[in-house]
Formats: structure tokens, sequence, C-alpha cells
């Protein structure tokens, strides 16, 4: 296909996808595009457009009943699912209902219009686009592109090249571990066993993109946020939540926490969903269980992620008291840990048997 492809895009208000449809076209030479907030399935001409692009989170209904509409009327026209609020059971809804692709894209918030949210907008259009020509020509027979050129230091080369692989690898691994989840329904009692090792390990992986992708963000020091006030308890909130979604068979439960502010940026998240993860990866028991409280004592907020983990061989200790990555002692999520709490003015150390972690923020209000 050498001509431009043509893009249908279905705009939900309710998805705060980066990418709109005038942000597609602007910043791409490989599409053209027509936005529309709610298509006529049974109107539209499917020769008038080589793919449909839609948000999941519509005015009028969700993304997967647009599929399974436009798939009913029109069976060979490629819709691709692009959504900043979906999660594994979307994908798999979407995929089973017939979408092409599925691509997950950051939300927009607080921040729009600044420069890294510019930035994380351009990167996702240069992959929608990939992933829309992609599935425009099926065959593969034209989804060549213009080479990524970035200017610069090699640390910012890094960067870049970092956040475009993450976020591809993200969105591939959701489509992987939706058509997996398709499959549950499909397989015998003897297979789920092994479909089951399939998508905790696609998780694993998806979990993995983003300590990349945060440890990059730190290490190249242009990517480093500067420490302000952050409010805790929505932060730990929003931790809690996902983290009782990726990891279905623990129990994850948050006690009271301050409500202060503390000294700390966006990537404060990050700390908390790799202790996190820690716990419950590393748990003594058969049936995870950890528990998140937090108390402040003057100008000082210690929370503290309690539960069944072990740390038999002092790991755990031993990682979150060295500063280098190359350590013997350290992966790289706790090295995201020690590096952002030190950078925060904080302290996180481990106390007790039972290899409690203790997180020490410094209060700003």
């Amino acid at each position: 296909m050498d001509r431009r492809v043509r893009v249908l895009f279905v705009e939900g208000d309710e998805d705060p996808t980066a990418v709109s449809p005038h942000r597609l076209e602007s910043g791409a030479r490989g599409v053209e595009v027509d936005g529309v907030a709610s298509p006529a399935a049974s109107d539209l001409d499917p020769a008038t457009y080589d793919c449909v692009v839609c948000n999941y989170a519509l005015a009028d209904g969700d993304g997967v009943g647009v599929v399974s509409k436009l798939r009913d009327a029109h069976p060979s026209l490629p819709v691709v699912v692009y959504t900043a609020v979906g999660d594994e059971a979307v994908a798999r809804d979407a995929l089973r209902a017939g979408a092409s692709d599925y691509v997950v894209g950051d939300a927009t918030g607080e921040e729009a219009g600044t420069e890294e949210t510019t930035r994380t907008a351009s990167d996702e259009a240069a992959t929608l686009e990939r992933r829309v020509v992609a599935a425009a020509n099926a065959d593969g027979a034209d989804r060549t592109g213009e080479r990524a050129r970035t200017g610069g230091s090699t640390a910012a080369q890094l960067e870049t090249l970092t956040r475009v692989l993450t976020h591809d690898i993200r969105n591939d691994l959701s489509v992987v571990v939706g058509w997996a989840d398709v499959l549950r329904d499909a397989v015998d009692e003897d297979d789920e066993e092994v479909l089951d090792r399939i998508l905790d390990n696609g998780r694993q992986t998806l979990e993995l993109t983003d300590v990349a992708r945060d440890a990059v963000e730190i290490i190249v020091g242009d990517g480093t946020e500067e420490v302000e006030p952050t409010r805790l308890e929505p932060v730990l909130r929003r931790t809690v939540q996902t983290r009782r979604e990726t990891f279905g068979d623990a129990v994850v439960e948050l006690d009271e926490v301050p409500t202060c502010r503390v000294a700390a940026n966006s990537l404060l998240e990050s700390v908390f969903r790799n202790l996190l993860n820690d716990a419950v990866a590393n748990h003594a028991g058969t049936d995870p269980a950890v528990r998140v409280a937090g108390e402040r004592d003057g100008d000082i907020v210690r929370v503290r992620i309690e539960g069944g983990a072990t740390d038999p061989d002092g790991r755990r200790r031993r990682a979150l008291g060295e500063s280098e990555l190359d350590s013997p002692a350290t992966g790289i999520s706790l090295f995201l840990v020690k590096t952002l709490v030190d950078a925060y003015g904080g302290d996180v150390r481990v106390e007790d048997a039972d290899a409690t972690v203790v997180v020490e923020l410094r209060a700003t209000d």
C-alpha cells in the first residue's frame, strides 16, 4: 500500500489517551485521519477507510461494543483498540470481539501540556501509527517506517530508546496476555496449569517494563524529577489497588495512613509498587498476605509493609542498604526503591525477623 493509510478514529472523551485524531495525523506521514465520536457501523463504507482506531471508554458505550458491531458489518476492516483505562480483561474482550490489535496508552492528567506529556504523546503517536499501518497491511507487504532520529547525548538517546521499547513491549505483552486469557475456556483441566504459567510470566514481564522505564528515568539524570510535596494517601491507595488486580491470589490490605504530603514526586508509586511486588513474590506460604500501614511522627512519616515475606539469606536487607546497581545483592527493583527514597531525603530499611520493610519520608505540611 503506497498511499497513506486512511483511518477512522473513534474518540472517547472518557478515555484520557495522549493521542487525539489531530495529533495522530499531524505527527505522522503514513496516515490520514478522520475523527468521530460514535460511528454508525451500518452506514460506514469500508472502502473509505483502511483501518479504524477506537478508544475503549466512550460516551455511549465502550470500544469492545464498537469492535463487535464493526466486525459484524465489515469483517475485513481492521480495528485497533487504543486506551489508557483498559486492563487485561479489556484486552481479552477486545481481541475476542475481533480487534486486530490492542494498544495501551498513558493517561494524560494534571501535567497535560508539559514537556514530559508532549514527549509521551509523540512517542505514542509514532507507536500507534506503526500498529495502524501494520493492521491495515495485514499481509506485511508494507510495514516499513522511518528510522527514529534522536539528538543529544548518549544518555538522552538511551532514555528515548528505553521509552519506545518499553512502551512497545508493554503493548505486545498486553496482547499476548489478552490472547492467553481468551484460551482459558478452550483448554482442559490438565492444561490450565500451563496457561496459568504463561499468564503469570506475562504479567511479571509487564511489571519489569515499568521497572525498566522508571530506572532509566532516574539514571540518565535529566529524567529525574524535582522533589516536591506529594500526597501520600492516594498514592498508596492506587498502588494497593493495582497490586490486588495484578496478584489475584494475594491479600493486600491497606490500613489507615496519614493524609499529609511528603517530599517525593510522581515516582513515589514506583517505590511502593516494587516493595509490594517483592513482598508477594517472596511470601513464605501459598496464600500471600501483605499489610500496608502508615503513621506520622512529627516531621517523619513511616510506611510499613508487613506480611509473610521471608528474607532468610538477608538479600532484601543487603539490597536496601546498597547504592550500586551492579551489587550482587541488588536487583533492579530494589535498587530503584533505594535510589528514589535517598533522593527524597528519606530512608528505607528492613526490620524484624519477618523482613518488614519500613519507608521513612519527610512530611511537608
